[in-house]
């Protein structure tokens, strides 16, 4: 492992709840590369008592991290997409927050999953099977290469919950975080869409049909997305005609 300094807080907005203890905030992510391609990304906080556990974390300044601290205290960061992960050891060093990801991922620069030089070691691995630390917690794994969760929460009352990584997108239009060329870039390669399956994601990490078809199966009234605004009711329904196209499209 070969660990690196930590990447800089980069414009976001302000925490909202969303749901009863959830908050949701959306920030950027810049790619390498000669044009600032930008975009945004969406981190989910979900507070239990006074902890607070940090889903698609997304580093936040100053100002961001005293009304993060304002909430309760970090206790855990879940680790849902296989391509996401950069601000996870910026939490687990400030707050000691126990970093949780998909059996089978790893942290590599890039998205070359296979690379065998490694940023940072979670302290654990998780499945289907494995105890989260929320109330009515669970996770569903899309067994592609690499594999890719999804964490579902079932609060009596409220419908369930889903947490997407790179799967379910909401891309409904650009937003403010996006550079000219990441519009034109995301655009052009089919991201802007509402109640979306990540296209390169899909492209490049293969999960089976089955599992894709599976989502369907959860028990779920609202998706909190890693891309795009948050679906709050009916979020089943939306996205049911985008998983049943996959049927014929190979």
């Amino acid at each position: 492992m070969a660990p690196r300094a930590h990447p800089p807080a980069l414009p976001h907005g302000e925490l909202h709840e969303v749901l009863p203890d959830i908050f949701f905030v959306t920030g950027t992510i810049r790619m390498p590369g000669p044009l600032p391609v930008s975009f945004s990304r969406n981190m989910t906080v979900v507070r239990e008592g006074e902890r607070l556990v940090l889903i698609n974390a997304l580093r936040l300044d100053d100002e961001g991290l005293k009304s993060l601290d304002a909430l309760g205290k970090v206790t855990d960061v879940i680790h849902l997409a296989a391509f996401h992960g950069m601000d996870d050891p910026f939490y687990k060093e400030r707050y000691g927050a126990k970093v949780s990801v998909v059996k089978g991922q790893r942290y590599v620069s890039g998205f070359d999953t296979s690379s065998s030089e490694t940023y940072f070691t979670p302290d654990a691995e998780l499945d289907a099977t494995t105890n989260l630390p929320l109330a009515g917690a669970r996770a569903y794994v899309l067994s592609g290469t690499p594999p890719e969760g999804l964490l579902l929460l079932e609060r009596e009352g409220e419908g369930g919950v889903l947490v997407s990584g790179d799967c379910l997108q909401n891309w409904q239009k650009t937003d403010g975080y996006f550079s000219l060329a990441g519009r034109l870039a995301l655009r052009a390669m089919g991201f802007i869409k509402p109640h979306a399956i990540g296209p390169a994601w899909r492209k490049q990490t293969k999960p089976p049909l089955a599992d894709l078809l599976g989502i369907l199966d959860l028990p779920f009234e609202h998706v909190l997305p890693a891309h795009g605004s948050a679906v709050i009711g009916d979020a089943k329904a939306k996205y049911r005609p985008r998983l049943e196209a996959l049927r014929g499209a190979g």
